[in-house]
């Protein structure tokens, strides 16, 4: 039995017919696909994903079929531990503890291999050395530095390639140990033989590239984390629960449970998924919908964690636990849906798996040809052993992080900072790009669209009495009717008395004479006034009554991008489709959609997290999501590419493959155009690299390629890759290219 499981009731577990968890130990891509492998053939499971990026694997199965230890024996056996989903702070530290080992191997590995390769290049470079007794001691001391690389710093490669052989999908781990293996077991042969003919540098060389991909690999794996980390920091983490005796108590929100009652003030964040059960009021629902407008509540409406109380004292009775809550069903779905590899890693891989049977098979065969047709066993194994060296896949290896690396660094100039290379790929291959509205195509922020006045005062009026009467209101509504009788000159300092309410506010003049109110239609009604008919219904409206009297209406809606119209005409005029997918009420998004060029069937209205993935799933492939909000978390997640702009919230930031750091919507556009001209890059590297791998492997299998041969062709492949990446670095502004 799994003890990381004993606590958990099994019969339950085996019923849910699901699970998400967390896979310890593995080290690599290839390790998740070992891991995934396991699992899916493990007898009930019906199906399983493993995302090494996160860290994690979901599990489905049959519940009459499954043995769930059975399955923890398998995966363990494999060499991995398989335990519940970890906290995030958790899988930080062991994310941060496994890049230190990588960093420190790294180093020996740079160290080390620095002075194995001074050595192999003076004896590539003379020959008349190379043969000499001076260059067989040059060629000893270059494999004595490179042993800390080939054992200490390369173990993990060994590792992970052992286990993905048993497993029966070996990747780039058992290739780059097969090379590795290889070139020491014929530097070794050379140097028995008194030759100096030694592929040190090869060794090394190959696992110092392979750890700076580990690198990589680790840092998206990281910010999977600070993603769910993120997001579940958009809730506070204690609540003020209500005791019997009615005194509201301070304590972890974790604390509490269903039936808890929790008291949540005006301007506070709630933290529990509860039903309101006293006082009424107005929230910032955002995180859920998006919605740029406050939400009027009540008793009996449901408020979820991470909604801002603006306007008055609320006690909410918690219904769900904690785990259960919405955001953290959120978090469990971010994690199933993170780390997709690129496509041009996983062709990597696939080649990667093809070729370990195919350099050992040729080998083989190699070596059996050559003896038997008279060849001395000697020539024999040398001509297997460059089969083996041939096959080393350092462009292969390469053709990815470095143009990946240089790629990052060119876009960090222009403001586009790039998070993984599947998000890349994925961006550069868009069919479909989906954006949020509010704080995408929006500012996120409202403003006074028009103010409606009447035969009892002039607009200008209207908005300055407004003004004065939110003049000390915390609230997005206020705010912006103060900015705008800022802009028009009007005071709006607080020289009276203001109460708030739930929906609106009252003031009254110092000498008692004067009194307005202000606030939503149904507040102003209930203090007995009438209002005119015809409330526009695509943006907020704030009624202001004068001493009983209406006298006017201030109109509000949410700022459009200035750029937004034209980012979207280029990806039209490109051949890429574009919606718009919001929280917001279709009537509010209606005219956004007009302004930017989109009709009324480009247009999702009141979607959730959840209802925006399904509109993901159904579009086409590769898909693109845009957004900015905490709401948006779960869809950036899900996109094959989430590209959060400019203002967006951490955790939207921290889940988003690509992040706009500085400009507008257009960046969005030029990040495209940067990741198509990257994609090509990285094609042009494997495609070479391949071809490389094929010929010579075959070369060498005929005998016509030595060791020394294969070797510096290797070595002419990896700087034809490099210098092909480093195109990247000089490349013309992605804001100015077309």
């Amino acid at each position: 039995m799994n003890l990381a499981f004993a606590g958990i009731d099994r019969d339950a577990l085996r019923r849910a017919g699901r699970m998400v968890v967390s896979i310890e130990g593995m080290w690599c891509a290839s390790c998740a696909l070992a891991v995934e492998r396991t699992i899916a053939r493990s007898p009930g499971v019906t199906a399983a994903s493993t995302s090494f990026a996160g860290g994690s694997a979901l599990v489905r199965w049959d519940p009459d079929r499954i043995d769930l230890d059975e399955l923890f024996t398998r995966v363990e056996r494999l060499g991995y531990g398989i335990v519940p989903l970890v906290e995030s702070q958790e899988m930080e530290r062991q994310i941060d503890a496994q890049a230190r080992a990588v960093w420190m191997r790294l180093a020996v590995a740079g160290f080390f291999g620095m002075w194995s390769m001074l050595g192999s290049v003076a004896l590539y470079l003379d020959a008349g050395l190379a043969a000499s007794q001076a260059g067989w001691w040059i060629a000893l001391a270059s494999c004595l530095a490179a042993l800390p690389v080939v054992t200490w710093s390369a173990l993990a490669f060994y590792r992970a390639g052992w286990r993905t052989l048993r497993a029966g999908v070996p990747g780039m781990d058992a290739l780059v140990s097969t090379g590795v293996l290889a070139s020491c077991l014929l530097s070794g042969w050379s140097l028995l033989r008194g030759s100096a003919d030694v592929y040190a540098d090869t060794a090394t060389m190959l696992v110092s590239f392979l750890l700076c991909g580990r690198l990589i690999e680790l840092h998206a794996r990281r910010r999977n984390s600070v993603a769910v980390n993120a997001l579940r920091q958009a809730v506070p983490e204690t609540v003020r629960r209500i005791g019997v005796n009615g005194v509201p108590v301070e304590e972890p929100a974790n604390r509490v449970g269903p039936g808890d009652l929790v008291l949540v003030h005006a301007g506070e964040r709630v933290a529990v998924d509860g039903t309101v059960v006293e006082g009424e009021g107005e929230v910032d629902a955002a995180i859920v919908s998006g919605e740029s407008a406050p939400l009027p509540v009540a008793l009996g409406d449901r408020i979820v964690a991470g909604s801002i109380n603006l306007s008055s004292r609320l006690v909410l009775r918690v219904d769900q636990a904690w785990g259960q809550r919405f955001i953290d069903r959120i978090g469990v779905r971010m994690l199933e849906l993170l780390g997709t590899k690129s496509a041009a890693a996983m062709q990597a891989e696939r080649f990667a798996r093809w070729l370990v049977p195919a350099a050992l098979v040729l080998a083989a065969a190699s070596f059996t040809v050559s003896w038997a047709g008279g060849g001395d066993p000697v020539q024999a194994a040398l001509r297997a052993l460059s089969v083996l060296v041939a096959a080393c896949p350092c462009a292969v290896g390469l053709a990815l992080p470095l143009a990946y690396a240089a790629s990052t660094a060119s876009a960090a100039r222009q403001g586009i900072l790039l998070r993984d290379p599947a998000s890349l790929e994925a961006l550069a291959n868009a069919r479909e790009i989906l954006f949020d509205k509010t704080g995408t195509l929006t500012e996120g922020m409202l403003e006074v669209r028009e103010v409606l006045g009447s035969q009892h005062a002039a607009p200008a009026e209207v908005l300055g009495l407004a003004a004065r009467a939110e003049a000390d209101i915390a609230h997005p509504v206020a705010r912006a009717i103060r900015s705008a009788a800022e802009a028009a000159g009007a005071a709006s300092c607080g020289d009276g008395l203001v109460q708030r309410h739930p929906r609106g506010c009252t003031w009254r003049s110092p000498d008692g004479q004067d009194m307005l109110l202000v606030g939503s239609a149904g507040f102003v009604e209930e203090q007995g006034v009438s209002l005119p008919p015809g409330a526009p219904a695509d943006c907020t409206r704030v009624e202001v009554v004068r001493n009983g009297k209406w006298i006017g209406a201030i109109l509000l809606q949410d700022r459009i991008r200035e750029d937004a119209a034209r980012a979207l005409r280029s990806f039209a005029e490109a051949g890429i489709r574009t919606r718009l997918v919001t929280g917001d009420s279709a009537a509010a998004a209606a005219p956004v959609a007009e302004a930017v060029g989109l009709g009324p069937d480009q247009v999702h209205a009141h979607c959730l997290p959840e209802d925006k993935v399904k509109v993901l799933e159904r579009a086409g492939k590769p898909a693109v999501f845009v957004g900015d909000g905490v709401n948006d978390a779960l869809a950036l997640a899900a996109a094959e590419c989430g590209v959060a702009v400019q203002g967006a919230t951490p955790a939207a930031v921290a889940t988003a493959g690509v992040v706009i750091a500085s400009g507008g919507v257009e960046q969005v556009a030029a990040a495209w155009r940067h990741a198509r001209r990257t994609v090509g890059v990285v094609r042009q590297n494997l495609a070479f690299s391949m071809v490389y791998n094929v010929a010579v492997l075959a070369l060498a299998s005929s005998g016509m390629v030595t060791p020394v041969a294969a070797a510096g062709a290797m070595l002419a492949s990896s700087l034809s890759v490099m210098l092909n990446s480093g195109r990247l670095l000089s490349g013309t502004s992605a804001r100015q290219r077309t």
